[in-house]
C-alpha cells in the first residue's frame, strides 16, 4: 500500500494542509521571525501544493497507463500537445486550469514561478521601516494564505472526483 501512486496525492494534501494552517497561525502572530514564518510557510504550502497536482497527474497517468510517470514538473504534462495526445477528462480539465491565468491552478503555478525566479534587489527607501531585507521579485499579485486555501479545498475536491470516476465496478 505505501508504494501505490494514490499515496503521493493523500501525503502532498495532509502537508499542504498543515503548512497552511502554520502559515495562518504565523500570520496571527506577534513574534520577532513572524514575517520569516510567513515566507516559510507559504514557500511549504506552495511547494507541497504543487506536489500534489504533479501527484494527481501521475495518479491519473497510472490509471491509465499512459507513460507519463516519468514527468518532473507539472509545466511539462499540463500542456495541449499532452492533453490532445492522452485524451482524458481529469488531464484537459486540469490542463484548461492551469491555461487560466485566473483559476485556483494558474496562480499556483504563477506562484511556484514566482518562487523561482531570481532575485533581484529594490530599491531602499529611507523611510523603509522593515527590519528585514528581501531581494524577492516583487509582482503585482502575491500568492496569498486565501489562494493556498482555495488551491487545497479544489485539489481535494478534483482529487476525490477523479478518484470517483476512476472507479471500476
Amino acid at each position: 500500500m505505501a508504494n501505490e501512486v494514490y499515496t503521493r496525492s493523500n501525503q502532498a494534501l495532509f502537508f499542504a494542509r498543515m503548512a497552511i494552517d502554520a502559515w495562518a497561525d504565523a500570520a496571527g502572530s506577534d513574534a520577532v521571525n513572524a514575517v520569516s514564518l510567513v515566507r516559510y510557510h507559504r514557500e511549504h504550502a506552495l511547494f507541497h501544493l504543487y506536489r500534489g497536482v504533479l501527484a494527481v497527474v501521475h495518479e491519473v497517468a497510472d490509471r491509465y497507463r499512459w507513460p507519463l510517470m516519468d514527468v518532473r514538473t507539472v509545466e511539462q504534462v499540463l500542456t495541449t500537445q499532452v492533453a490532445e495526445r492522452f485524451p482524458g477528462p481529469e488531464l484537459a480539465e486540469l490542463t484548461e486550469l492551469a491555461q487560466a491565468g485566473d483559476s485556483w491552478l494558474g496562480r499556483l503555478l504563477e506562484g511556484w514561478q514566482q518562487l523561482h525566479m531570481p532575485p533581484k534587489p529594490e530599491e531602499s527607501k529611507p523611510q523603509d521601516s522593515s527590519l528585514i531585507a528581501s531581494s524577492a521579485v516583487k509582482s503585482d499579485r502575491q500568492w496569498d494564505l486565501q489562494d493556498a486555501r482555495e488551491a487545497h479545498a479544489a485539489l481535494a475536491e478534483r482529487l476525490s472526483c477523479y478518484r470517483e470516476g476512476m472507479l471500476e465496478w
